[in-house]
């Protein structure tokens, strides 16, 4: 079976219902890549704060996209024709590229100096790995996978009842969406903690289910303990600090409006 990449974006078409939640994922991701690449020509400070937000939203949501897709999502083009395998190993591989310039990312920000040709090489690898997986592998699995394949991969998507004490390891521990609902687990050890940083676009409820942490908010330090909620308003300055046992925590949020996608046009350039 031959596959035309033009073709599959030539007209808007209707998502199958099991891509609907990844492809959300990528508006999103096409709004936070967008901001960062506009913060690169910023002052110092305004370069690390945007480098802050970006890394936090791809700590909670996009490493779980990358994941789904890896272990649900891409197996359905396993054993296609060469040209589909080409495409599979492509999406694979820009993977682990942000991966690594996420980890640039992250390094300057250890240092409190963040590069501006990074924020700018980083937000162009996800716009337009965002838009070939929307364009061209989207479209192509649709084509490729069978409706029952799709089917079962909607319905291993919804989730039952999950043991949130089940899992080990520190940051992000799991998660879930629907299209109004993202759900984030959170672990961190003693004095361990998010960076500090601005959700600009919706409260968030934090749940701490064990430990505790040291939550401050625009300066405001509150200590909130296992049992306890905190609803943490959007355009605040925030940053999270493990108590001497560690915390693990609940981060719950309305998802973002979806962008809609559109080809490129001749202005692409513009910001």
């Amino acid at each position: 079976m031959s596959f035309s990449p033009a073709a599959g974006y030539a007209r808007r078409v209707t998502r199958h219902a099991a891509l609907i939640p990844l492809s959300h994922d990528h508006h999103h991701g096409l709004v936070q890549a967008r901001r960062l690449r506009r913060a690169a020509s910023a002052s110092t400070s305004e370069r690390l704060r945007a480098a802050v937000t970006f890394l936090a939203f791809f700590a909670s949501e996009t490493r779980t996209h990358f994941r789904d897709e890896e272990e649900h999502l891409f197996p359905l083009l396993v054993g296609a024709e060469e040209s589909v395998t080409a495409l599979l190993t492509r999406a694979l591989l820009e993977h682990q590229q942000l991966h690594a310039l996420v980890a640039a990312l992250e390094a300057d920000v250890s240092t409190g100096d963040v590069s501006e040709e990074h924020m700018r090489e980083l937000a162009e690898a996800l716009e337009q790995h965002i838009r070939f997986e929307e364009r061209t592998l989207f479209p192509l699995i649709e084509t490729v996978a069978s409706d029952n394949a799709l089917r079962r991969l909607q319905e291993a998507a919804v989730e039952r009842a999950v043991d949130l004490s089940a899992a080990d390891g520190t940051g992000p521990l799991w998660g879930t969406a629907t299209e109004d609902l993202n759900a984030t687990l959170l672990a961190w050890p003693p004095g361990s903690g998010p960076a500090e940083h601005v959700n600009a676009e919706r409260d968030v409820l934090l749940v701490v289910l064990s430990g505790s942490a040291t939550v401050t908010v625009d300066g405001r330090e509150e200590v909130v303990e296992a049992g306890h909620a905190l609803v943490l308003e959007k355009r605040a300055t925030r940053k999270i600090t493990a108590g001497p046992d560690g915390v693990r925590y609940l981060s719950v949020h309305v998802r973002r409006p979806p962008l809609q996608l559109s080809p490129l046009s001749p202005r692409s350039g513009a910001t």
